[in-house]
Parts: structure tokens; sequence; C-alpha cells
């Protein structure tokens, strides 16, 4: 039984973000004849350790804080339900720090040769980054989530990092067309924050949660919203567009995604009632997986 809380705890569903972008530059290297399957395997294990982490640290700290309260629409989270102890989380939030490091270690190490210092140093310097951001997000006197930065935080290493940053360990490259792939996932990752953000807006509000949607007000937020998808969509254009544009399958896989994105949008627009934003939340990732995956396994067709 306590092993089922520890799984709501982790809220698997959003594991397939990371997934997500890291198995997309995987797919692209792979088309252009790179990849390492073990460098692959490490960059999911270590995504999926520091995903868990911000999301322990997300429990933690929104509780603490009152956040997390009777009036919160989203999923109850497990310290506020009394599922788990505040000590226990704790001691797991530093566990999950610690195999965040051992493992970002171990990539880096098969991944980037020691006489390369540079880049062996920056992503090293990278590996704390991304554990400190985890924690800090809900957890400390200035949690930067709390400072309407949330949104720049996913952006970065959801997109940024998970899509470019992975890239270049597989191939040792950086070019044009993996960085506007990267902010195109970026920006579809930061929508579902968007989301979350939206559904919670009045109650982060008023325990003091400044996020982009509680500055900007539903209204505006749905717009932020609306733009964020769109151009997501113009970037994964540009992308295609540079990757061997005449392939025509490759733009059917990426057209496909088109209509359920606009079903999307229309949802998001019609919603009155916050609980509703729920499943939209969920659909909107599974969205981001299918677009990530299309995107993928199109550029394997030659």
């Amino acid at each position: 039984m306590r092993l089922k809380y520890w799984f709501c705890a982790v809220r698997s569903q959003t594991l397939l973000l990371s997934f997500s972008g890291i198995t997309l530059s995987y797919l692209i290297s792979i088309s252009k004849g790179y990849g390492d399957f073990y460098t692959y395997l490490l960059c999911i294990i270590t995504s999926i350790f520091l995903q868990v982490l911000a999301n322990f640290s997300n429990d933690y700290g929104d509780s603490i804080k009152g956040v997390d309260n009777y009036q919160r629409i989203g999923p109850k989270r497990t310290i506020q339900s009394g599922l788990i102890s505040i000590f226990a989380m704790k001691k797991a939030i530093n566990i999950l720090s610690i195999l965040s490091f051992c493992s970002g270690l171990l990539l880096i190490y098969r991944s980037i040769e020691l006489n390369n210092f540079f880049f062996f140093f920056f992503y090293f310097i990278g590996i704390f980054v991304c554990i400190y951001s985890s924690i800090k997000y809900s957890v400390g006197p200035y949690p930067y989530g709390y400072l309407g930065m949330g949104d720049l935080s996913v952006f970065i290493f959801f997109g940024l990092v998970s899509v470019g940053g992975s890239y270049f360990l597989y191939t040792k490259v950086f070019s044009l067309d993996i960085f506007l792939l990267s902010l195109s996932i970026g920006l579809l990752s930061l929508s579902v924050l968007n989301i979350n953000n939206m559904r919670d807006i009045k109650n982060d509000y008023k325990n003091g949660k400044y996020t982009v949607a509680g500055i900007l007000g539903i209204k505006y937020a749905k717009l932020y919203h609306i733009f964020s998808i769109i151009i997501s969509i113009v970037l994964g254009i540009f992308f295609n567009i540079l990757n061997d544009y005449k392939n025509i399958y490759k733009w059917l896989f990426f057209i496909l995604n088109i209509p359920f994105f606009i079903r999307h949008l229309k949802r998001i627009i019609s919603i009155e009632n916050p609980e509703c934003f729920n499943s939209e939340l969920k659909r909107l990732i599974h969205l981001t997986f299918l677009y990530s995956m299309s995107i993928g396994i199109g550029a394997q067709i030659k």
C-alpha cells in the first residue's frame, strides 16, 4: 500500500515529457548516422531521476507553503493528503538528488572524453544546475516557480536541455535545425505547465504563488497558450524545411498532428470550469509525445 502512495507522488504521466524530447533527439541522431543506445539509456534514466526529484520537491514545497490545500483543483498531493510524511519525502528528495548526480556523471563520462575538458566541465556543472533547479522550483525561501519563472525553467530544461543537450551527447554537433526543434518541444512543455497554472490560477495567486498564468489572468493566459502552441508548430515546420523538405512521408507524419492540436486549442478556449483543465493537461502531454515521435519516426524514412 505504501508503494502505491509513492507511485502517486511520482506522477508518472509527467515522465512522458522527459521521454519525448530525449527520444526525439536520439531518433534524429540515428537518421544522421550517429546515436549510441547506451548514451540514450543513460539520458533517459538521468532525466527520469530529475523529473521524479522535481515532482517530489513540488509535493513537499507546495504542501509546506500551503498552496496544496482543500481549494486546490488538481490531483491531491501525497503530503497534503497525509499519505507520505514530510520527513519521508525529504529523505526521498535527498536520495533522488544522489541518484541524479551519479547517473548524470556516468552519462557524461561515457559520452564525453575526459580530454575534452570544456564540454566535460560544462555538462558536469549542468548536472548540479539541473538538480538545484529541480528542487528550488518549489522549495526554499524564494522558490523561482513562485516568482513567475516556472515557464522559462520548463522551456529550458524540457526543450533546450532535453532535445539540444542530449543531441550533442549523441553527435558532438550543434546545429540550427535541432535548436529550432528544441524550441518547439520547449514551447509544448511550457504549454503543459500553463494548463496546470490556469487550472489553479485563483488558489495559487491567493497563496502567493505567482505564475505567468496568474499574472496574465485567465483570458490572456489562454492567448498565451494558443500562441505558444502555434509558434511550436511553426518551428516544427522550419525544422522539416531544413531537413529533407522534399520527403513527403516526413510531412505526412507531421501534418497528422495538426487536427489534434486544433481540437485541443478549441477546448482550451471554451473551458469555463477549471476542473476541465485536468483532462486537457493529460491530453497535451500525450500530444507532445505523439508530436515528438512523429517527427522522430518521420526522420527515419528516406
